[in-house]
């Protein structure tokens, strides 16, 4: 056993026999619960089976220096440790005994108490990455949702937990009474990596696991720092010890929104996302609902317009001319090139903006919504079948959209397939749309997993992907057009694609929304609330204006979704009862008046170029939303609430979502504005009522 002291209070023993993080202790309390192998390392065979070595499974041979060796039947492995300061830095060499593949390497993984904060006696709180960012509480609803924990392999699922994908930046954390332990990968390549935790003998296991990038026979040797250390504070803490690395390590390209000259006039106006079907009202029906003729549209998007005093973007679903949803051939728009681009004209004549949802680095074999759409001989005719993700085998299988299609994963590393796009996507931009969904499906912009050893990568997830992708994005003349991706786009496409439709309500799926995302990027990339697909929260009346409330304090742009009368949809593929009710358009395009001439006045400098810090404490009363699953409620503040700082200015912005007044209580006197003209104002105040539907901006110390 040795112990690493990393501050006065903090000390972590290792087992270096055993192969396990021991203990983790601050103060002379155990922060961790239980034992689980320090490393593991999967290997698989050109056939697809695969099998997982842990470090319990192999033998110890020697410890010096910090370096550690072991050796087993398919592996010896070095595991090197070094302390700097209060962190410890993990790294690993893999020499194979096999002709099998190194997939993977799981490093530093470490056990907490099995029941978390809202459990019975629970401890603590996982801080996760995944989405926009979530705080996770319960491990047993996580486990009772759509979103529970899976092993990711091919076929890919578009919820699995993988970096970049659903998963944006490269660490987990655990928070229990104001102490945290953080793990990081601090990877300026940026490969593919599994970051998770799960239930294992008793406890939760949290880790994280690195694609090795490596091919069958070959040794892996780690080439980043896996970054240990435990911490006090919250969420805001752990964020920070990440972006302290990714400002010194941005991705290429990556410039900071006021900087970057390449952005439209647009993004700075704040449009307001108003989605709507071209037909239908949900994914898999393309019955008329009004909204066809184009121009029929224009009356609905005028009248938002006006009651919002906003900019407003058209965000078009089912327009394609070929079948919705029905990746890679969209064009010619739904009743023909001529009819749409007149449409596009219309808008920009009235100062308004439109974009397109597309599908995704998918091909469509068979359209199941619209069953004349077929692709099979242009798949035969293009060789496609050479061209999609496939297992190690060779077998082939999508399981993304099956309710609207059956067809395959594109891999992006394939040069026919980033001609196909290119060709494609430069039809729909020579109609001068402003913005392109490109990657709906491809959640954060990742490809999904492809084992072929015929497309030039190595026969495996790794880095080549987020390469792959983002070359294929580069190769795409834009002409001006802004792309983005179903949820935020993860770390290493944050410069590709800056528009985003960011749903951070999906992690209601898996814990409570937190805006790490925005924390650590806002002031690089700007996102949009997103169609809002998969709510999960019942709809009160305060339903939506709280939702409005979540992305407006996040930095992000508002979003409305409408059908053929005009209604405003809770989300897209809203159902509702004969009970329930739309939302009040009246009280939503109020609301977003209100919120957005903050966006555009006196807020716009933080809300739109501002870095997101940590806020100052306030009190207020509590608001609960029960959730999908009919039985768990969501408890949040009566308020919603974020700090920025621009320019050497700090602010924080309360917003009351609610209809009734909200009573709010700071932690220290403040100076309080109450109008986005910055002309109504109190000075010294540490108590205010919040007017229903109203945003509060506070001065905060530079």
């Amino acid at each position: 056993m040795e112990i690493f002291k990393l501050t006065n209070e903090t000390f972590v023993a290792i087992d270096f026999e055993h192969g396990e993080i021991a203990d983790i202790t601050q103060k002379g309390r155990r922060v961790n619960d239980g034992r689980v192998p320090m490393f593991s390392v999967k290997l698989r065979k050109r056939t697809g089976e695969s099998h997982i070595v842990s470090s319990n499974e192999c033998a110890f041979v020697s410890v010096k220096n910090g370096t550690a060796i072991y050796t087993s039947d398919f592996f010896d492995i070095e595991v090197i440790l070094r302390q700097e300061n209060d962190r410890l830095i993990w790294r690993a060499n893999v020499k194979n005994k096999t002709q099998d593949l190194l997939e993977w390497i799981e490093l530093a993984s470490f056990s907490v108490f099995e029941r978390l904060k809202d459990e019975a006696q629970g401890r603590g709180e996982i801080i996760y990455p995944y989405n926009e960012g979530c705080k996770v509480t319960n491990m047993a609803y996580r486990e009772s949702m759509p979103f529970k924990y899976a092993e990711p392999d091919y076929p890919s699922r578009n919820s699995f937990s993988i970096f970049p994908n659903m998963i944006f930046a490269q660490f987990i954390s655990y928070i229990t009474d104001g102490i945290g332990i953080y793990l990081g990968m601090h990877d300026e390549e940026r490969t593919t990596k599994h970051i998770d935790f799960c239930y294992y003998s008793g406890q939760i296991k949290i880790f994280m696991r690195s694609f090795c990038d490596v091919d069958y026979g070959q040794d892996y040797t780690m080439p980043f720092d896996c970054v240990f250390t435990v911490f006090n504070g919250d969420w805001y803490a752990a964020a920070d010890i990440y972006f302290q690395w990714f400002s010194k390590h941005l991705p290429s390209g990556l410039q900071k929104i006021v900087e970057n000259k390449n952005l439209p006039v647009w993004y700075e106006e704040s449009p307001l996302v108003v989605a709507y079907p071209l037909r239908g009202e949900r994914d898999i029906e393309t019955t008329e609902n009004g909204m066809y003729p184009y121009k029929n549209a224009m009356p609905l998007l005028e009248e938002i317009e006006e009651q919002t005093d906003s900019k407003v973007m058209a965000l078009l679903m089912h327009w394609e001319g070929t079948a919705p949803w029905a990746p890679p051939y969209v064009w010619p728009p739904y009743g023909g090139e001529t009819e749409f681009t007149s449409f596009v004209d219309a808008l920009h004549e009235k100062d308004m903006y439109i974009g397109l949802y597309c599908s995704g680095l998918g091909w469509t074999q068979q359209s199941k919504i619209d069953k004349n759409y077929n692709c099979e001989e242009k798949f035969e005719n293009l060789h496609i079948a050479d061209n999609i993700c496939s297992d190690s085998d060779g077998k082939v299988e999508s399981v993304i959209c099956l309710a609207q299609r059956d067809g395959y994963d594109f891999c992006p590393s394939s040069e026919t397939v980033k001609n196909l796009f290119k060709e494609e996507f430069s039809k729909i931009y020579k109609s001068k749309i402003d913005y392109v969904q490109a990657l709906d499906q491809n959640h954060g912009g990742g490809s999904y997993f492809c084992y072929s050893d015929k497309h030039g990568h190595i026969p495996a997830p790794g880095k080549w992907q987020q390469i792959e992708v983002n070359r294929l994005l580069s190769s795409i003349d834009k002409n001006g057009v802004l792309l983005g991706c179903e949820s935020a786009a993860a770390e290493p496409f944050l410069s590709q694609l800056s528009f985003s439709d960011n749903r951070f309500q999906l992690n209601y799926y898996v814990g409570m929304p937190i805006p790490v995302y925005a924390y650590l990027y806002h002031e690089y990339v700007n996102n949009f609330m997103g169609n809002q697909i998969c709510t999960m929260l019942e709809k009160k009346e305060n339903n939506f204006t709280y939702r409005l409330a979540y992305s407006f304090v996040a930095g992000d742009m508002l979003t409305v979704v409408i059908n053929g009368k005009g209604d405003i949809l809770h989300s897209w593929c809203d159902y509702v009862e004969p009970q329930e009710k739309h939302v009040d358009k009246d009280v939503a395009l109020s609301f977003i008046k209100t919120l957005n001439s903050w966006r555009q006045k006196g807020g716009k400098n933080f809300l739109h170029y501002g870095k997101m810090i940590a806020p100052i404490g306030l009190q207020c009363a509590k608001e609960k939303f029960l959730l999908e699953d009919e039985k768990t409620y969501l408890i949040t503040d009566s308020v919603l609430s974020a700090a920025y700082e621009y320019g050497g200015e700090r602010v924080q912005f309360v917003v009351n979502y609610n209809l009734a007044p909200a009573e709010v209580v700071f932690s220290k006197k403040c100076e309080v504005y109450f109008d986005s003209d910055l002309h109504l104002y109190k000075k010294d105040v540490d108590k205010i009522t919040i007017d229903p539907l109203s945003v509060v901006m506070i001065k905060l110390e530079s």
